[in-house]
């Protein structure tokens, strides 16, 4: 029972909630990009982890490094998706991206990601 419960303890602590962000979409685009900090030289990696599939597709992950000669540098992470056409897009969406080393699948940070669908024009002032 102490073996079990040092485990969950373990598990907790290796996993570290990071806070959520959330990104404004109109379906009417065909893409969009999630962007996040990364730092490959750490060992540190960006995965999804979850989406929904039915109606978005992952087309691309690409790693852009920073602009400054710095060794050890951090740059961005962008995932780029795809909306699938012909499908009914909800309110929101939640995606999930973890940021571990692919050696130490177990312990890693996790990122919520909230999709919102909106398909409002932007208000003009005059």
């Amino acid at each position: 029972m102490k073996t079990l419960w040092s485990s969950f303890l373990l598990a907790c602590a290796t996993f570290t909630h990071a806070d959520t962000m959330s990104l404004n979409v109109n379906p009417s685009q065909n893409q969009f990009v999630v962007t996040l900090p990364a730092n490959p030289t750490t060992g540190y990696q960006w995965t999804v982890e979850k989406y929904d599939k039915s109606f978005l597709k992952l087309l691309s992950s690409n790693y852009t490094a920073s602009k400054t000669k710095l060794i050890g540098a951090g740059g961005q992470m962008q995932f780029t998706f795809q909306l699938i056409k012909g499908k009914t897009y909800p309110q929101s969406t939640s995606m999930q991206f973890k940021y571990a080393r692919p050696w130490e699948p177990e312990t890693g940070t996790m990122k919520q990601v909230t999709v919102n669908f909106s398909t409002d024009k932007p208000k003009t002032s005059q």
